[in-house]
């Protein structure tokens, strides 16, 4: 019977315990799962599931998903989603989704996005964004907050009123640079191995796609088809691992932008046209020969 092999353990001081204590390391591809009380430090690009009081130190391009009262700080590059009543301290570069009643401080030039009654506090030039009813407070001079919702509640010195933008579809497609000619925009939706999504809709490239819910263009989410001026940006609507991204051909007169969104980053339409799969940058993938594929 072999032994399993002891995890790597990096002494480091707990901001919530005070103390030093032993933290288990995470490294690269690692996938950890920290309930209770644990204590783990993430590094490269770890995945750690945070739940109960666990706590975590974050650190180069890990990801970590935040729930119950998990305690975790977050430094470079990490990317956290912070949920229920967690509690994240977000520094240099990192980046962090609050949602629930999530806590977050940012620092340095940290940037978070707040959803729901999520609480940011935001010091240095930390840029944060409230979404939903979240509340935000912009502390430091150089810190910026940026309403995205009508119902957040955003103080500081620096702050930006964004959540009303032009239903003018030319108006949204110039701003997020999208490719237009002859009347129609090449926009992007990422979709699941077999180019399906969640809702049951395939675009399977050189097919037309068309909602069977339109609802006329009535409500944000829902009742149509939902695309990104960029790839990238559609991530915020699916992470799964194994996902596509595809170019699709809208018509800009079947395009409906929303006054006042809380997704300003996606447009609707009734239907498109799926041309090609890409890549996260837009590039697009060749297919591979038939002698490949056999």
């Amino acid at each position: 019977m072999t032994k399993e092999p002891k995890p790597d353990i990096e002494k480091l001081f707990c901001y919530v315990c005070l103390t030093t204590t032993d933290f288990e390391v995470a490294w690269e591809s690692a996938h950890v799962v920290a309930r209770g009380s644990a204590h783990v430090v993430a590094r490269g690009s770890a995945h750690v599931v945070a739940r109960g009081s666990a706590h975590v130190v974050a650190r180069e391009s890990a990801h970590v998903v935040a729930r119950g009262s998990a305690h975790v700080e977050a430094w470079e590059s990490a990317h956290v989603e912070a949920w229920e009543s967690a509690h994240v301290e977000a520094w240099e570069s990192a980046h962090v989704v609050a949602r629930g009643s999530a806590h977050v401080e940012a620092w340095g030039s940290a940037h978070v996005e707040a959803w729901e009654s999520a609480h940011v506090e935001a010091w240095g030039s930390a840029h944060v964004e409230a979404r939903g009813s979240a509340h935000v407070v912009a502390k430091g001079p150089l810190a910026v907050a940026i309403r995205r919702s009508p119902n957040a509640k955003v103080s500081g010195l620096l702050v930006v009123q964004a959540f009303e933008q032009s239903t003018d579809p030319k108006a949204w497609l110039k701003a997020v640079g999208a490719k237009v000619s002859r009347g129609k925009a090449i926009l992007y939706k990422r979709t699941g191995p077999e180019f399906e999504t969640q809702h049951g809709v395939r675009y399977v490239p050189g097919t037309d796609v068309e909602a069977s819910d339109w609802d006329g263009g009535n409500h944000e989410c829902g009742g149509g088809l939902h695309f990104c001026g960029e790839p990238a940006a559609c991530d915020l609507f699916r992470e799964n691992e194994g996902d596509r991204y595809v170019a699709c051909e809208v018509a800009v007169a079947d395009i409906v932008v929303h006054a006042r969104p809380d997704y300003p980053d996606k447009i609707k339409a009734r239907r498109c046209r799926a041309l090609y799969e890409v890549d996260r940058e837009g590039n697009r993938i060749e297919e591979a020969p038939a002698s490949q594929t056999a």
